[in-house]
């Protein structure tokens, strides 16, 4: 299937992509194209196969947190999770720890993943946290949201940095798992090439500067969103102002070091910098394709002269194509400049194609807690089959269809499917919702699900999005 250089093209059409993409790469008529795999209308039983069989490991990008949780199957909205990475050759996480603490109101920061907390079964507990002020790290009452690298904590007796104590529990769960600050201190050259070569191609555009940084960190934890300037004076973020490049991407990379280093922040440690300047999700997700977090170190890109870099995306990033494409696919045209100037600039750098495979149809498994979902949705999934049936891959006529069957099907059923899986649906939070422990349990893959089509299920997971929200 494959060839010495690792991928043939025929492996795309293995996992529903048109060999154009290859063509157009390999001639240096691009470099760099989008493809959703959402579109595809390849069976998920034989899509996953194919994926893993790769000569890659797609990255699942999550949030530092605690996935213990996620593991025992008891985390509702995040269960997917534990679907994709379980899977040899399917994904492999890797971790966002440039994430906020959430607030004591869960009004902000990052509610969904919740790494200011433990969470055992449904249930979160608060972890006590502290800052760093000039008289070392104090006590900090949560009434807004921390950087979690800049934050400690405490845990069985031992005062530790936050980001520590969740790589501790994420290998015991995850032990493949990989984090964003190790990728930026284990590469900082190549970080730092991709930044200045980022810079140079923006000028002193707001709009492009702005798909680089976006965000500044103060050393007491808070985050501030500023969009940057550029002119003979040097880089602006707000009143923050770096006077070149240099000194702007340099000061970029001091909360990667941060993250990974052990006992900072004490009174006698230096204090965290009074303000660095962070990298837009724009910027991270490009990071993550072009140092080639999909390969085996060392491994060079897996078709020679061009690389191809696969993705899980969740609902916010990878949607549910039609209805939702999400937020990566909707913006390539707008970051295409940025991956076109890596494969020119750098010498390293070559044309990329990068796949984004959303994990929207793995919402589809119920939990083990709830067998009758399960029949449920083993009937949903019959009577869409049975309504398709004619013109299974035309999406004009199978998108208003699935809406039509999963309406019919919810006013008949609906009543009976259980709180956790609507909750699962409408994208809510990991918590049990009446604060009793849940039972461990597993997502189940509900029969027929792995003949349904990635478009399929995407369809089906949209009218279900828009029927319960």
């Amino acid at each position: 299937m494959t060839t010495a250089l690792g991928l043939a093209p025929q492996d795309l059409g293995a996992i529903g992509l048109d060999q154009e993409s290859w063509s157009e790469l390999r001639s240096g008529r691009a470099g760099f194209v989008a493809r959703h795999m959402g579109r595809t209308q390849l069976p998920m039983g034989e899509l996953t196969s194919s994926i893993a069989t790769l000569p890659l490991t797609p990255i699942r990008t999550g949030h530092l947190a605690d996935w213990g949780d996620i593991d025992a199957g008891r985390s509702t909205v995040l269960d997917y999770n534990r679907v994709v990475c379980r899977v040899p050759g399917l994904a492999r996480p890797l971790l966002y720890d440039f994430n906020q603490t959430e607030d004591t109101a869960l009004a902000g920061g990052d509610t969904l993943f919740l790494p200011g907390s433990l969470v055992e079964a449904g249930v979160r507990s608060r972890l006590p946290l502290r800052r760093w002020s000039p008289a070392g790290m104090e006590q900090y009452d949560g009434d807004g949201s921390l950087f979690v690298p800049y934050a400690e904590t405490e845990w069985e007796g031992e005062r530790l940095p936050l980001t520590e104590l969740h790589r501790r529990r994420m290998r015991e769960h995850f032990p493949d798992a990989t984090f964003h600050s190790d990728l930026l201190t284990g590469e900082e050259e190549r970080v730092a090439e991709v930044l200045h070569t980022l810079l140079r191609a923006a000028g002193t555009d707001p709009r492009a500067l702005s798909y680089v940084f976006d965000r500044i960190v103060h050393r007491d934890g808070s985050v501030e969103r500023f969009k940057p300037t550029a002119d003979a004076s040097g880089y602006h973020l707000g009143p923050f102002s770096y006077p070149t490049a240099d000194a702007l991407v340099t000061a970029s990379l001091l909360p990667a070091r941060a993250a990974v280093a052990a006992g900072r922040f004490t009174v006698t440690d230096a204090a965290p910098p009074p303000h660095a300047p962070l990298l837009s999700v724009d910027a991270v997700t490009l990071l993550y394709a072009v140092l080639g977090t999909h390969r085996a170190p060392g491994q060079a890109p897996v078709c020679g002269d061009f690389d191809v870099h696969v993705q899980w995306g969740a609902l916010a990033m990878g949607g549910y194509p039609p209805q939702r494409r999400g937020y990566f696919f909707s913006g390539a045209k707008k970051t295409k400049w940025m991956y076109e100037a890596v494969a020119r600039d750098l010498p390293w750098g070559v044309p990329l194609l990068f796949v984004i495979a959303p994990t929207a149809p793995f919402l589809l498994w119920p939990s083990s807690r709830e067998p009758r979902d399960v029949a449920l949705i083993e009937d949903l999934l019959t009577r869409v089959r049975t309504a398709i049936a004619a013109w299974p891959e035309r999406v004009d006529r199978t998108a208003p269809e699935i809406q039509r069957v999963v309406a019919e099907w919810l006013e008949a059923e609906g009543a009976e499917l259980s709180a956790a899986f609507r909750r699962q649906i409408r994208w809510g939070d990991r918590l049990s919702p009446d604060g009793r422990p849940l039972a461990a349990g597993e997502p189940i893959e509900p029969e027929g699900f792995a003949t349904l089509t990635m478009s399929q299920a995407c369809q089906i997971i949209g009218a279900l999005v828009e029927a319960v929200a």
